[in-house]
C-alpha cells in the first residue's frame, strides 16, 4: 500500500535535488566576474600593457575595435578569419599564425565585464608576472619534461602527450610537437605566462589544481631553449650528408671517366704520332 507512495516521494525528492543543483550551478556561473574570467582564460596569452606575449597586448583594445566586434571575435575568431576580416587577419599575423581558441559560451554580460576589466587595467600599470630562465640548468627542465623528475604539484610529465627534438624515444602524440614552442609563444615572457595559466581546455583541466612552480617554469623555459638547437642540428645533418654524398658521387664519376677514357686517349695519341712520322 505504501510502496508506490514512497517511490513517488523519492522521485520528487530527486527531481527537487537536481533542480537545486542546476539552480546553484547557474547562480555560480552568473556570478563569475570579468576579472576572474580574464585571468583564467586570457592572461596566459595576452598582457594588458605588458607587451606582446603569445598574442597581442590588449591595452586599449576597445579603442581599436568596436565592442560587439570584439565579443564576436572572442566567441569565434576563426569565423572572422574565414570571412577575410582585415583586423582579424592582422591579429593572426601579429600572432605568427597561431590560432586563438574560441569561447562560444561567453555571454553578453560576462563578455562586457571582461572588456570593462581590460579597460580598467588599461588605465594603470599591472606588469605581467615573469619568470627568468637565465640562471637555470636546462637539464632540470629536460628531466621535468621527460618525467625522471616529478613536478611538485603532481602533474603529468610533458612527454606523456608531447614530443620535442633531442629527447630519447618518440614521446606522446596527443599534443603538438613542442620543439619550437618558445619561439611560437613569443619568447621567454610569452611561454612563461602560458605555463602559469595554460588556456587550452585539456591543459587547464590537468593543471588547474597542479600548478607549476616558478622554478619549474624557468627550468622548462631553459630546456625549450635547447630544443631549437637540436632542431637546427637535425636539419643540418641531412644537408651535410647530401653534400658529402654529392662530393663522393662526383669523385667516383671522375675516377670512372678517367679509367674509361684512358685507353681512348692513348689511341688518339698513337694515331697522331703515326701521322707525324708519316709526314
Amino acid at each position: 500500500m505504501y510502496g508506490p507512495f514512497c517511490s513517488l516521494r523519492t522521485c520528487a525528492g530527486a527531481i527537487a535535488l537536481i533542480f537545486l543543483l542546476r539552480l546553484f550551478t547557474a547562480s555560480a556561473s552568473a556570478q563569475e566576474s570579468g576579472d576572474a574570467y580574464y585571468e583564467q582564460n586570457c592572461s596566459s596569452c595576452h598582457s594588458i600593457g605588458g607587451g606582446f606575449l603569445a598574442g597581442p597586448d590588449l591595452k586599449d583594445v576597445t579603442q581599436r575595435a568596436e565592442r560587439q566586434w570584439l565579443l564576436d571575435f572572442i566567441r569565434d575568431p576563426e569565423k572572422k578569419i574565414k570571412a577575410r576580416d582585415g583586423y582579424a587577419l592582422k591579429l593572426r599575423e601579429q600572432s605568427q599564425g597561431m590560432a586563438m581558441p574560441a569561447f562560444p559560451d561567453l555571454s553578453e554580460r560576462l563578455g562586457d565585464e571582461v572588456l570593462r576589466y581590460i579597460e580598467f587595467r588599461s588605465t594603470g600599470s599591472h606588469p605581467q608576472p615573469e619568470v627568468t630562465a637565465a640562471a637555470v640548468d636546462p637539464e632540470i627542465g629536460r628531466a621535468l619534461f621527460i618525467g625522471t623528475r616529478q613536478l611538485s604539484g603532481g602533474g603529468a610529465a610533458c612527454m606523456a602527450c608531447h614530443q620535442a627534438a633531442g629527447l630519447p624515444g618518440t614521446g606522446g602524440k596527443l599534443g603538438p610537437d613542442l620543439t619550437l614552442v618558445r619561439q611560437r609563444l613569443g619568447g621567454e615572457r610569452g611561454l612563461s605566462a602560458w605555463l602559469q595559466r595554460p588556456p587550452t581546455p585539456v591543459m587547464s583541466s590537468i593543471y588547474r589544481d597542479k600548478a607549476l612552480s616558478r622554478e619549474e617554469i624557468a627550468a622548462l623555459i631553459g630546456f625549450f631553449g635547447t630544443t631549437l638547437e637540436h632542431s637546427e642540428q637535425a636539419r643540418e645533418t641531412p644537408r651535410r650528408a647530401v653534400q658529402l654524398a654529392g662530393i663522393g658521387v662526383s669523385l667516383l664519376a671522375m675516377l670512372v671517366a678517367g679509367f674509361v677514357w684512358r685507353g681512348r686517349s692513348r689511341g688518339v695519341r698513337g694515331t697522331i704520332t703515326k701521322r707525324g712520322d708519316g709526314k
